[in-house]
Formats: C-alpha cells, structure tokens, sequence
C-alpha cells in the first residue's frame, strides 16, 4: 500500500498539485492524504479517476506482471482473429497465473479481463448473446465506468444490444463511452477510441440520425490519420461512404468507398471488398 501512496504522490508533485487541487472534484482531501500515507484503500474507481486528471496509464501506479500482459495480449489477438480454441486455451492459462498475483488490484482486474473474454466465448463460439450480457453486466457500470477496461467491457454489451436491435439501449452506452474516451489524454490502447467511435457512429446510423453519425465518423478517421493507424481504416471509409449518401453527399460517397476499396485491396479482405464494391455499384447505377 505505501508503494502505490508514493508513486501517487511523486506523480503528484510532479503535475505541480496541492493535495487539496488533485482532491477536487475526486475524493476528500483527507481520503487523498490518508491514500499517499498508506493508511487508506481506495476504491478502484477513485484510483482511475487520480490517474485521469494525472494524466498518467492505470498500470504506472502497479506493477504489472510480463506474463499477464502477454496474456491479455494474446487474448485480443485471438478474438480479433476468431481463434476461439486458443482464446479458451489462453483462458485457461490466464486462470493460472491469476491465482498467483498478490496485489488486489492487479488481480481484480486481471480477472475481470478474463471474465470479459469468458463471456466473449459464451457470445461468439457458443452463440449465446443472451447469456453473456449479465456475466458483462456485472463487470462495469455505465454510470461509473471510466478506465479502458471498464470501455471495453462496455463496448462488448453495446455490440450484443446492437445485434439484438436494441438500437436504443446501445446509442446509449456508445454515447457515453465514446465522450469518455474522446476526453483522455493519456491512453494505452490506441484502437479503443476508433473501436468505439465506429459503433456509436454505427448505432446512430440505426437510429437514422445519419448527419450526427456522419460527424462522429469524421472523428474517427482523423484520429486514425493523425495516429498513422491502419486499423480499421478500410470499414471506418466504408461507414463514410454509406453515411455521406444518407446525407446526399454522392461525390463524398464516391471517394470514401473508392478509399475503402483501396484499404480492402491491399489488406486482402475480400468479402469488405466485395460489400464496398457492390455499394459503390449501387451509387454509380443511380447516378447514370
């Protein structure tokens, strides 16, 4: 504990904050100053809200074991790959080494990772949407949410909502989550913030609100631009491209599919490339 109270207060005096300026708006003063003597355990939520206004990862205040960071790792990539056996494979090994952590932190939400990809297995290999949402639920409030893990548990039951069409409920999350992480400063995923914008901008598009979509779209490929990120960059043109011919911007629609079309060729992603094609088609067909 007297650890985590140091790193909090040299993190601190380095901002140049009083006790009092970083207490505000977060905690009382004296839960802060009990914090940096070792005298006080905080809640997880208040710990992430010190290390946003610090400006600093959750992770600078612990120390994170090599082999959980691994894992987590290979657990992204496994379900950006669809490799549900190593996935579970992995999930396994996860269990192992979360028995061995000591620190509470670490180990709450190290295992609040695995619970969330438990139930990515339940929803994508299984095909049970229904029976994964409350094992989500119960990881993350939307009211309180606020570090990358709490979005991206987040972000999870906002995609079963939109595959269920409750379009409402997921404009909801994705409203919230996405002005969450618009306003960090600091993140460690630089994915969570396109990852995100492209389904609100999706659910918006649900709810017909196709200008306000348009907007959060033009967001996320200025962030993917400016960041140099490939990532979804082929999808994120595709959305623009049907977004700008919900707003009759047919030249606009023309270039984003074209770009898309482009991203999909080199990236040898047929079945996008197929879509985007047939879309533009579409455009072309009726503006002969």
């Amino acid at each position: 504990m007297n650890d985590l109270g140091n790193k909090i207060s040299n993190f601190r005096k380095s901002k140049g904050y009083t006790i009092k300026e970083l207490a505000s708006n977060l905690c009382d003063e004296s839960t802060l100053y009990k914090l940096e003597q070792g005298k006080h355990i905080p809640r997880l939520e208040i710990l992430n809200d010190i290390c946003l206004k610090l400006e600093i990862p959750f992770k600078a205040l612990f120390h994170f074991d090599e082999e959980v960071e691994k894992l987590k790792k290979l657990c992204r990539e496994s379900v950006y790959s669809e490799d549900y056996l190593l996935l579970e494979i992995t999930l396994d090994e996860c269990n192992k080494v979360l028995n061995q952590l000591s620190s509470i932190y670490a180990k709450n939400e190290f295992g609040r990772f695995i619970q969330w990809h438990r139930a990515i297995m339940i929803e994508k290999k299984e095909n049970r949407a229904i029976d994964a949402l409350p094992i989500l639920n119960s990881l993350v409030n939307l009211n309180n949410c606020g570090s990358e893990l709490d979005i991206s548990i987040l972000n999870s039951i906002g995609l079963i909502h939109l595959s269920l069409n409750n379009n409402d409920v997921a404009y909801k999350i994705f409203r919230v989550i996405y002005n969450k992480i618009k306003n960090y400063k600091v993140v460690e995923d630089l994915t969570i913030l396109p990852r995100v914008g492209y389904n609100y901008a999706h659910s918006l598009y649900n709810i017909d609100n196709y200008s306000e979509a348009l907007v959060v779209i033009n967001e996320v490929l200025y962030y993917l631009e400016t960041h140099q990120l490939m990532y979804s960059l082929g999808e994120t043109y595709h959305m623009k491209g049907l977004l700008s011919k919900k707003c009759g911007l047919i030249n606009e629609a023309v270039d984003d599919f074209q770009n898309a079309i482009l991203l999909f060729t080199l990236t040898k992603e047929r079945k996008n490339l197929l879509r985007t094609k047939n879309d533009l088609a579409k455009i072309v067909e009726h503006t002969i």
